[in-house]
């Protein structure tokens, strides 16, 4: 009875260790999608409404670590330029800088030229992220249950 217990504890425990390092991929495809949601929403905004950005803030929130990233930005008006958060490439990094660095500046014709440009980059991004994040969840589930599995033989 008690090799049971352990043995399903050691695949338990490998499958949760698998399931924490796949933590990465998951923070970058929510991140990747709330920031396609945030442009649809201020592209949307900016086409019919044209509201200005502290408005749009104002309306809509968001969640997660691009939320936590749109409060430290709203505290300073736009004016911090760095994203600091470790599951980004520095690429990707640069993109959010650029993109935040350019919205809220000018008149909504080019704001909306902006927004519309930057729609397909983030978009394929987002889908990027997606489907890297399907691919290692699955890998890392799996990896972790042969883990257990193999406590298990060695335990028995």
């Amino acid at each position: 009875m008690l090799k049971i217990l352990l043995c399903a504890g050691a695949v338990a425990l490998c499958t949760l260790f698998a399931y924490l390092l796949t933590r990465r991929y998951r923070l970058r495809k929510d991140f990747f999608y709330a920031w396609h949601r945030f442009n649809e929403r201020l592209l949307n905004e900016v086409s019919y409404t044209k509201i200005p950005l502290p408005a749009f803030l104002e309306k809509y929130r968001f969640t997660g670590d691009f939320g936590q990233m749109l409060e430290e930005k709203k505290r300073d008006s736009f004016l911090t330029e760095n994203v600091s958060f470790a599951y980004l490439t520095e690429d990707e990094r640069k993109a959010v800088t650029d993109y935040f660095r350019m919205i809220g500046r000018s008149d909504a014709a080019s704001q909306r030229t902006y927004l519309l440009a930057a729609r397909d980059d983030i978009e394929g991004q987002r889908r990027g992220a997606e489907e890297e994040y399907k691919k290692y969840f699955s890998l890392y589930i799996k990896l972790g249950v042969l883990a257990g599995l193999i406590l298990v033989i060695l335990i028995v």
